[in-house]
């Protein structure tokens, strides 16, 4: 019988999250990751009209740097959890002249709530006399349709325990080790175990006992996730978001199945 499943946060920064969760498969937790990858909806700039550019770039390779630039996405406004999205446009507009260069923060858009989440990304570098100008539009999108709308990144292991055993004369030094590695740590009377909440790597001269004094535990249905946002959203409502996502395509395919069995 599965557990219930279970949540604990390690560590949360302002753009970074890592939690555990207990009591799931394989198979959901890859789902997780896919879906903040690729169906967590974030603004991005998708089309670009340029009215002049006499900078050493392209419009189309200044077209693509915006495009990769995260726009804040206010979550309170959008319904991200709709499989449906919203179909609103943002336009962010630049007029420019060098010498100098040209910055995100620079971007003036007609919405307050959607605005480049880091002011100091470089778009080109103007000389004297050289002038840019044009009107960005920004939309809501997915990661899976194209990369600018990804919010961030995301990336799973195992939760593991490290088994050593005390008759390795310096099974102190290991302890030690993972002690300043923020890990948690177990003293018995016999061995040392070591949850490896973050990745831990034995010292070379310690492979010799790897399998015999020293083995790796890994816990059942245990996962260590770390989630990174770009600025588009906050870490949490990454998360937060594609566990609603999960639940409606789950309640969809649900209501499909019943309407092919009523038939």
């Amino acid at each position: 019988m599965q557990m219930e499943p279970k949540f604990q946060i390690l560590e949360k920064r302002e753009d970074s999250i890592k939690f555990i969760i207990e009591g799931i498969d394989i198979p959901f937790a890859n789902a997780l990751r896919r879906t903040i990858l690729a169906e967590v909806p974030t603004f991005a700039i998708d089309e670009v009209e340029f009215f002049e550019n006499d900078s050493a770039l392209f419009d189309e390779i200044i077209a693509h740097r915006l495009a990769m630039i995260p726009l804040t996405t206010p979550v309170e406004r959008f319904s991200l959890d709709a499989l449906e999205l919203d179909d609103y446009t943002v336009t962010l507009s630049l007029e420019a002249e060098g010498p100098g260069m040209v910055y995100s923060g620079d971007l003036k858009s007609d919405d307050e709530g959607v605005k480049p989440a880091n002011p100091n990304i470089p778009i080109v570098k103007l000389a004297e006399g050289q002038r840019l100008t044009f009107s960005a539009f920004a939309k809501l999108g997915r990661g899976k349709d194209h990369a600018k709308w990804q919010p961030g990144f995301v990336y799973y292991k195992y939760l593991t325990k490290i088994h050593v055993s005390k008759e390795i004369s310096d099974w102190k030094e290991l302890k030690k080790l993972a002690e300043r590695r923020g890990l948690p740590v177990e003293e018995g009377e016999d061995e040392v175990i070591i949850t490896t909440t973050k990745a831990f790597y034995l010292p070379r001269k310690f492979e010799e006992y790897i399998g015999s004094e020293i083995s790796e535990e890994v816990v059942p249905n245990s996962f260590v996730f770390t989630v990174e946002s770009n600025g588009e959203l906050p870490v949490e409502e990454m998360v937060a978001v594609a566990l609603k996502i999960l639940m409606r395509k789950s309640d969809r395919f649900i209501n499909e199945l019943h309407k092919l069995a009523s038939d």
